[in-house]
């Protein structure tokens, strides 16, 4: 183990921690998950204080999550359609993204490359469940909690800690008493083996990121309000996808309406999500010479975005050495490229 630096640890350079002293600091399962993270297979491990902040960071998003899912099971009952529906894609999703990471994470341990398998766990848990999962199946303003979805998310809960608490112990059985009421313990648990995946439902879980991501952007870029309500349209081939993950999308980007359209709509900002077209309206004013900067600024982005592609495809010796696999993902960059690239013109067109 070394400093941040590079440098053996030694009393002389004063570099090396006291362990106990950081235990009281951040905690046990954050100082665990500090060197964890920070321990390629193989090399020397440069310890570096940021990582155990890291650490407890994640211990404080696991007890969040845990507050939250606790207050659900004080509401239980039954939702609308339309919002049972959202949620019910939300947990096929998170099933077949849990099984996906979960065959990644026992790849890696077989290979003993514990610091990745760590990093695959953090972001399924951080960024997949808390960020995402939690907030499509939440409840609105006042509703109570789909009985049905409560118990499946509590079973993706328990999932997590046992695939986390190799790393993280302590918070890890915590939780997973906490939960609900149990007779065994989770360190003399077996761990599940992982499921078959349905790589279809991950990657419309993926453009369901995706699409509200840039839509929040685009609000955000237009100085739309969170309050202030849109009507959304979709121009897109691929109608049936978006007819499961509407619900999700409405609620996230605070949208009144969703629609499939065969034609552009007037008088409405543009937003290019790879082959789609999104159109968004509202009664709210937007400053046009606002949005035009940013179109125009995203427009030479794109523009040399593609220039860069291209060269890439035009290099003869890229092209005789490159993977197949690797000569189609610039191929399908260059055809985003310029899908956006023809949106923002007719965007700007329309201004």
């Amino acid at each position: 183990m070394r400093d941040k630096l590079g440098r053996k640890m030694s009393k002389s350079l004063g570099n090396s921690p006291d362990l106990l002293g950081l235990i009281d600091q951040y905690g046990a399962d954050a100082v665990r998950f500090g060197i964890m993270i920070a321990s390629p297979a193989g090399n020397d491990i440069l310890f570096d204080e940021a990582s155990l902040e890291q650490g407890r960071n994640f211990n404080n998003k696991l007890w969040n999550a845990l507050k939250l899912v606790k207050m659900w099971e004080a509401k239980l009952g039954t939702t609308n359609d339309s919002d049972n529906n959202a949620a019910k894609f939300a947990t096929a999703w998170f099933e077949h993204r849990l099984q996906q990471t979960k065959a990644e994470v026992y790849s890696l341990m077989d290979q003993f490359k514990l610091s990745e398998a760590l990093k695959t766990i953090y972001s399924l848990i951080w960024d997949d469940f808390c960020s995402w999962y939690l907030e499509w199946v939440k409840p609105g303003y006042e509703q109570p909690m789909d009985a049905t979805i409560y118990k499946k998310t509590v079973g993706f809960f328990d999932e997590l800690m046992a695939i986390l608490h190799p790393f993280m112990p302590f918070i890890t059985e915590e939780i997973y008493h906490q939960l609900q009421e149990r007779a065994n313990d989770i360190c003399v648990s077996q761990m599940q083996a992982p499921k078959p995946v349905d790589s279809s439902i991950v990657a419309a879980g993926e453009l369901l990121k995706q699409v509200i991501t840039q839509l929040r952007d685009a609000r955000n870029k237009n100085q739309l309000k969170p309050k202030d309500t849109i009507e959304l349209s979709v121009q897109t081939q691929a109608a049936t996808t978006y007819q499961q993950i509407a619900g999700i999308i409405q609620k996230q980007v605070n949208a009144v309406s969703f629609t499939v359209v065969e034609a552009p709509t007037p008088n409405a900002i543009v937003v290019a999500v790879e082959q789609d077209k999104f159109y968004l309206k509202s009664n709210a004013a937007v400053d046009t010479n606002a949005l035009k900067t940013e179109l125009e600024k995203d427009l030479a982005y794109q523009k040399g975005f593609l220039e860069s592609v291209m060269k890439k495809l035009g290099n003869e010796r890229f092209m005789a050495n490159a993977k197949p696999d690797v000569i189609a993902n610039e191929e399908k960059k260059k055809a985003d490229a310029e899908a956006r690239i023809k949106t923002i013109e007719e965007s700007l067109a329309t201004l």
